[in-house]
């Protein structure tokens, strides 16, 4: 047998052949070519290891992928299996909330049975007390007796009517105020020739037409009772076969359960089993000297718990670096968000300082009007005050008023009243000057205003370009 290559494949030789070759040569001889340490032989044999490592790890993968949807499997039939469960349970206890049900209209049932055979005994006693009485009525009519209108009654007659006219009356209106009357009229322990009128005979047809109905009614509750019992009864029966199918469902899960893990374990043992078989055909086939080719299990094991941790990391950090773009879309949003209500109340702050401007403008509109009519006052006053002077003779010179400080003060207290704000400031001059003043001060605070909107607008447009690039 020859490989790839016309390369002679090397002979098998046991451990003992080896090791006398080895005493029996005292220095080797490197020019002879030996086919077990043959340069293409070790490759030739180093390259199918490889490729039979590689089938073996395909074929492990394999197996991985087959135990994963094996397992996956049983933890669905798991999961079906606690889900048929709890739907027993549900059943069972819904079983159970049905029987205390059906025996509750049982015995509901059976009292109005009795009720209703205690009121038919009644209403055949009633009947029968009634014809008697119509043939006793009929009897002393034929015979000519006097008073048409009377009858003459037993005990037990006056009994019944007593009974019902006290116990059954409260149906029926007139049989209920008309019990003083009764009890005038019958007495139970009386002689046996007291009469009764016809008004208590027609009272006792009320009461047994009264009697009549209830029974009616009494029979359909009894038919109302019987149908919801044969409900009852029927969903019953249609429970206990559900319950019966998921029983058997339960069962077949669990065998099928269990024989997957069966399965489950024996292809694990098969698979054991041949790596091991491998692992000692490669360990023997393997020529003297030459170290193993195929890798530990140990070494296998670390190497994929070395590339599940090296997947988690890159997890972690495609996660992080989410969660960083995701803060950094939040932060500019944010932003833009602030960057927009300063720059609504810078805004509203310009908008006041206007409406200040305008009404300091106005102000200083009135006081340049005021001091306009000063001038033509006190020019007006020093025209007339030198015609004066020049018609009349001159008095003796008055002590000098200080005309020009009270005429200044009175000019600034009118503006002052005028205004609403300035009565009783100081002189006209200094207020005008506390105008400017603050009219220079307006100016800066509305040109500082302006320069921090634009200083804003521009960082906001540059962070909105560097945010598009």
């Amino acid at each position: 047998m020859e490989r790839r290559g016309r390369i002679p494949v090397a002979k098998f030789r046991t451990q003992e052949a080896k090791t006398r070759s080895r005493s029996r040569v005292s220095e080797p001889d490197y020019n002879e070519q030996d086919p077990e340490h043959d340069m293409f032989t070790l490759l030739e044999d180093n390259i199918a290891l490889k490729e039979e490592n590689k089938a073996l790890k395909l074929e492990i993968e394999s197996h991985k992928t087959t135990q994963e949807e094996q397992q996956a499997q049983h933890e669905k039939l798991c999961a079906q299996q606690e889900l048929l469960q709890q739907q027993q349970s549900k059943f069972e206890s819904d079983i159970k909330d049905l029987t205390v049900k059906f025996n509750k209209t049982l015995n509901e049932r059976n009292a109005l049975d009795k009720l209703h055979k205690m009121k038919v005994d009644q209403i055949h006693n009633l009947t029968s007390e009634l014809e008697h009485m119509r043939e006793k009525q009929l009897e002393n009519s034929s015979g000519g007796s006097a008073v048409a209108t009377t009858l003459i009654d037993s005990v037990e007659l006056k009994r019944n009517l007593l009974k019902i006219l006290q116990h059954d009356s409260t149906d029926s209106g007139d049989i209920a105020t008309g019990g003083n009357d009764l009890d005038s009229l019958i007495d139970v322990g009386g002689n046996l020739d007291v009469p009764i009128t016809n008004a208590l005979v027609e009272r006792l047809v009320t009461e047994f037409l009264a009697l009549k109905h209830a029974t009616n009614a009494v029979e359909l509750q009894l038919y109302e009772a019987n149908e919801k019992i044969a409900e009852l009864v029927e969903h019953q029966h249609l429970l206990e076969e559900e319950n019966e199918t998921l029983r058997t469902e339960n069962g077949n899960l669990t065998k099928v359960a269990k024989l997957l893990t069966r399965q489950h374990e024996g292809e694990r043992g098969d698979q054991s089993e041949q790596r091991n078989d491998e692992l000692t055909a490669k360990t023997r086939d393997l020529p003297d000297g030459q170290p193993q080719a195929s890798p530990s299990p140990t070494a296998l094991q670390t190497q994929a718990e070395f590339e599940e941790i090296k997947e988690q990391v890159q997890h972690q950090t495609r996660e992080h670096n989410e969660r960083i773009v995701e803060m950094q879309s939040l932060m500019d949003a944010a932003i833009a968000k602030t960057t927009n209500d300063e720059l609504k109340k810078l805004q509203l702050k310009l908008e006041i300082l206007e409406e200040q401007l305008r009404l300091a403008q106005t102000r200083a509109d009135f006081a340049e009007e005021q001091l306009v009519r000063y001038q033509q006052a006190e020019e007006h006053q020093h025209a007339t005050a030198t015609t004066t002077a020049a018609l009349l003779p001159p008095p003796p010179p008055p002590p000098p008023p200080p005309m020009p400080a009270k005429m200044l003060y009175t000019a600034a207290t009118a503006l002052g009243a005028a205004d609403g704000e300035s009565g009783g400031a100081g002189s006209f001059s200094q207020h005008i000057a506390g105008h400017n003043l603050h009219k220079g001060v307006g100016d800066k605070i509305i040109d500082n205003v302006k320069q921090q909107v634009q200083a804003q607008a521009a960082t906001a447009k540059f962070e909105q370009r560097l945010q598009s690039e």
